[in-house]
């Protein structure tokens, strides 16, 4: 089992930069001329992604990153202390001969000769890049028996796109460097994106389209392989071995695990305290919060639904793989989510089966996944993001948040998916009261669906009709 976390250590910005024209003159060079090197071989340099050097008059343009970065990097700081011990104790089996054994390096291989099989070389390499800021690192942890081992398995950079053809502006998008490590789950993302969304033929066009609701999914621009970065190499157990990348659109969305830590309870507009009684005003913005918790349900199940249509099955849904348009309560109507990180993803056998052993479904081998059962545990994941998220948002107090960890125990250990119970332990404690009242509303209607998730006996299209999405 793997668990995943943001460790936000921004890089600065040095030196000046490369002029843009000699960039489109490389560019245009590359685009006239097939690429010689073939999938799998290397070629005869060894190429680092550069990073960004921006002099005074580019400033101004990397301050949204910066601002980004330096947002990310406080709140990832404060999810990274919450996270106990308990919850760091979960790994994958393997770890020490990743390379080769266990179950990221068996199947990194059989992952790689069907990447190079079903969608082939990648469409960029390192020279379309320069690197503008570090957002985060995604760490594998391994428990061994006395303390907690961890290993960087991704770094996540914003990026500088320099197109291929002169008059194409530079564009930012979103680069993921899977170390060795990871190569298996880098593999296995780019074949589940490619049969849930497809790649984009013109990745400048794709990666120039304003983010809309549709696919629910974070797009995948692409994919190359390259030497990894001084700090992805000293980070690495085989410096020698090329990094995989992949490329993403920037959505600008904000995950949802931020919101987690940011939401405050709701507070009447300020005009409207002087035209409404103190009462109502409050209860009118907890009827605008509940609104946008029923909007982020049903978006979140409709992109699910949106998958499982598709034949596939995500893997590792929580709060840090889905992304939200808003957390405004105002824009409850206009919200909408898109899910991330596939690299545990699974297709129905009727799709080619595919797909790591996930953390909800350990020691399964490559072509032996049971799709419901991948759906079910989907499911299951919904309703615990959910619980946190309602826990989170409602509460008045931080006594009134309920972390995953400790969800998953009562649901799972305690109550053993009796949603019943779980009310109960919810009414008895006084910071969890507007969450219990929120759930029994329309005759316990929030209660029903969660409970609907956990049994996973309907299907997430299915769910889309219940009365709680409809209230």
């Amino acid at each position: 089992i793997t668990q995943m976390f943001l460790n936000v250590q921004p890089q600065s910005l040095t030196g000046g930069r490369r002029s843009l024209c000699s960039t489109q003159r490389h560019a245009a060079a590359r685009y006239v001329g097939n690429r010689k090197t073939g999938f799998g071989q290397q070629p005869e340099k060894r190429r680092q992604l550069r990073p960004c050097q921006a002099d005074a008059d580019e400033q101004a343009g990397s301050g949204d990153i910066d601002a980004l970065a330096r947002m990310l990097s406080a709140q990832a700081a404060k999810l990274r202390a919450t996270i106990g011990d308990e919850e760091l104790r979960k790994s994958y089996h393997g770890f020490e001969e990743a390379r080769s054994s266990g179950v990221f390096g068996l199947q990194s291989l059989q992952l790689e000769e069907r990447v190079f099989r079903e969608i082939g070389p990648g469409f960029f390499d390192s020279d379309d890049f320069e690197v503008l800021q570090q957002l985060g690192r995604i760490s594998v942890m391994r428990d061994t028996g006395g303390a907690v081992e961890g290993a960087t398995a991704v770094i996540a950079y914003a990026a500088r796109f320099l197109p291929r053809l002169p008059m194409q502006r530079p564009l930012t998008v979103l680069l993921k460097e899977y170390l060795p490590v990871a190569k298996a789950v880098a593999y296995n993302e780019l074949l589940v994106m490619s049969k849930l969304c497809g790649l984009p033929e013109d990745q400048y066009t794709a990666a120039n389209t304003p983010t809309s609701r549709s696919p629910p999914v974070v797009p995948l621009l692409g994919y190359f392989t390259s030497a990894p970065t001084q700090e992805a190499a000293a980070l690495s157990m085989d410096a020698e071995a090329d990094s995989v990348w992949l490329v993403y659109r920037w959505e600008g969305m904000q995950p949802l695990h931020m919101y987690l830590q940011e939401v405050r309870p709701p507070e009447p507009p300020a005009g409207a305290r002087f035209f409404k009684k103190r009462e109502v005003a409050e209860a009118e913005a907890w009827r605008a919060r509940h609104a946008l918790l029923r909007s982020l349900a049903r978006s979140l199940l409709g992109a699910v639904a949106f998958c499982h249509g598709a034949g596939v099955t995500h893997g590792s849904l929580s709060s840090g793989t889905i992304f939200v348009s808003s957390t405004e309560d105002a824009d409850a109507a206009s919200l909408f989510v898109k899910l991330d990180n596939f690299g545990f993803g699974r297709l129905d056998p009727a799709g080619g089966p595919l797909g790591l052993s996930t953390p909800q479904l350990p020691g399964q081998d490559i072509d032996s996944t049971a799709p419901r059962e991948g759906r079910r545990h989907d499911l299951q994941a919904i309703a615990l993001t959910l619980l946190e998220v309602f826990s989170a948002a409602t509460a008045t107090s931080p006594a009134g948040s309920l972390p995953r960890t400790t969800l998953t125990r009562l649901l799972f250990d305690i109550y053993q998916d009796d949603v019943a119970a779980l009310r109960q332990y919810c009414a008895d404690d006084p910071a969890l009261q507007h969450m219990v009242e929120f759930l029994d509303e329309a005759e316990g209607a929030g209660w029903d669906f969660l409970s609907q998730l956990l049994r996973a006996t309907r299907g997430s299209e299915e769910l889309l009709l219940h009365p709680f999405l409809r209230a």
